[in-house]
């Protein structure tokens, strides 16, 4: 449903049950058929219910197709259930455009206090003043800002490229094999012993270093995590959970450049460097480069392929190196635009974007191979527009999506959806909030500020804009009859209804800023930065 289509002005309820009474009385032998019923109620111009009309599910189509594009304001269609009561409006009419399949598909979502349908789609937000389709910065300018990201030691990102030279082997293995056992986590439900922590400190302690070891380069094969320690299990701080593992630090997505250093003795983990993180990667997650500059050859492709999608999947292949491989959004591959290309996995490329995809030889070395990639699949040829509608488009993509913390179960935590949003237009943001907020951008410090003072900022942000508070960012998307909204990643937070239970949606959600927190407080109260990524 079209959210300008959908009417504003609501019917007394008395004045509507009435009207459904006379429409079963009319309408006798609808009862006595086993289908769905339906009541369709229309209004007057002035929002009051004057007539309703009782039929079966057979009779839908019809009862649809008979109003016209000027009455479909004024009606309203509503599933009745056995108890002679309205189960809530379904649809106004079938005069909708394409564009709004979307909303009615978000009608019988399930939704935060304070938010409706309408906003479950991106265009409602995007119709918003706060909201536009002119560009931000240009291609130019965001590379300059990622270049500025780099130079800024508070943002903890990694310039991958200054990275070379030898590194002290011994030194390092020593330092990550004296860590201090975590305390209170759990194994499938059971408290981690001792014994388990002391088998990673020998795994890294065994080691194959020296003293002066190379530096090596490589990309992800896979779509994989990075964890501060070298584990292949869930650690999590509750029994209960077997869903969660406190110790990821950053999702590594297809074809992203790592500057990699020692391996395990067991060979399944090594140490590595993204541009926004470090940490434990699987081995078998990486290809190796020859040297330097064959990864600096790769690296920086002339023609590429931004995947805008929440998910994209290559197709089912009997190339286990192309089956079903998962890329998520903003990862980024070289696009083959030579008209001459012929057979890519034994077909035609036809109807499809080729690519070439970073694959493992069996010593773990480095090579690429093409792959195909259906025109349907929502990528882009080239980084998107920055503006802040497509943000807001961007966001939504990923609605309802589940929580991961640090990218477990290839999901994402909250800082993260909002990395692998910008990505999409070039945009190399740090990985965590703290980070987040020293960008050398447009941040707002909202740490002191009084609750009206934050409402006058917000008033102020174009759709987009980052929003955070200690240990949670969100993305800010406008205004509506007083209340401030966002869309984010969120792991847990105050049931509405019951002051202080913790509950935990685990999930890309809409909700407003007067959610509450643990401690009785408004995520408004709280907010503590924004962030204009300009």
């Amino acid at each position: 449903m079209n959210p300008k289509l959908k009417p504003k002005l609501k019917s007394k309820f008395k004045a509507f049950v009435a009207a459904l009474i006379v429409a079963a009385v009319i309408s006798p032998t609808v009862y006595a058929q086993d289908e769905n019923m339906y009541i369709c109620a229309y209004y007057d111009d002035g929002g009051v219910l004057v007539d309703a009309q009782a039929f079966n599910e057979s009779e839908l189509r019809s009862v649809l197709d008979s109003l016209a594009p000027e009455n479909a304001e004024k009606a309203k269609l509503f599933q009745w259930n056995d108890t002679l009561q309205p189960v809530g409006e379904l649809i106004v009419s079938d005069y909708t455009s394409e564009a709004d399949h979307e909303f009615e598909n978000a009608e019988n979502t399930f939704k935060a206090p304070n938010v409706t349908s309408e906003m479950h789609t991106a265009e409602f937000w995007c119709g918003k003043k706060n909201c536009s389709t002119e560009p931000i910065m240009s291609g130019e300018e965001i590379a300059e800002l990622n270049r500025a990201i780099l130079d800024k030691p508070e943002t903890n990102t990694n310039d991958l490229s200054a990275i070379e030279g030898t590194y002290n082997g011994v030194e390092l293995a020593a330092l990550n094999a004296n860590f201090e056992s975590p305390k209170g986590m759990y194994l499938n439900g059971e408290s981690v012993p001792e014994s388990y922590y002391e088998d990673m400190r020998k795994n890294i302690r065994g080691s194959r270093v020296t003293e002066n070891m190379p530096y090596k380069y490589g990309f992800a094969v896979n779509r994989t995590v990075m964890k501060a320690y070298p584990y292949e299990d869930y650690l999590s701080d509750d029994p209960s959970d077997p869903e969660w593992d406190n110790f990821v630090s950053s999702a590594v997505a297809v074809n992203e450049p790592l500057v990699l250093l020692f391996t395990t003795a067991d060979g399944k983990f090594t140490m590595a460097k993204s541009q926004c993180c470090s940490g434990w990667v699987p081995t078998a997650d990486i290809a190796v480069c020859a040297d330097k500059s064959e990864w600096e050859k790769y690296r920086n492709p002339k023609d590429i392929l931004v995947v805008t999608g929440e998910k994209v999947y290559l197709e089912s292949s009997a190339d286990a190196d192309l089956n079903e491989k998962l890329l998520t959004m903003g990862t980024v591959l070289p696009l083959i635009t030579d008209e001459n290309t012929g057979i890519v996995s034994y077909r035609l490329p036809w109807g499809n974007y080729v690519v070439k995809m970073p694959a493992r030889k069996a010593d773990g070395s480095f090579y690429q191979k093409d792959a195909l990639i259906p025109a349907n699949r929502d990528v882009n040829v080239g980084y998107l527009p920055y503006t802040s509608a497509n943000v807001v488009t961007q966001a939504f993509k990923s609605l309802g999506n589940r929580y991961g913390w640090g990218g477990m179960m290839n999901l994402q935590d909250c800082s993260a959806y909002v990395r692998e949003v910008y990505l999409c237009f070039g945009l190399e943001i740090p990985r965590n909030t703290t980070w987040q907020t020293e960008i050398p951008a447009d941040v707002t410090n909202m740490s002191n500020m009084t609750e009206d003072e934050k409402i006058g900022v917000l008033n102020t942000l174009p759709a987009g804009a980052i929003l955070i508070f200690p240990g949670h960012e969100m993305l800010y998307l406008g205004e509506d009859n007083g209340l401030y909204y966002t869309i984010n990643d969120i792991s847990s937070l105050v049931q509405p209804d019951r002051p202080g239970v913790i509950v935990k949606p685990r999930s890309v959600v809409v909700n407003d800023l007067s959610t509450l927190r643990a401690n009785g407080s408004t995520w408004l109260e709280n907010l503590s930065h924004a962030v204009v990524i300009k």
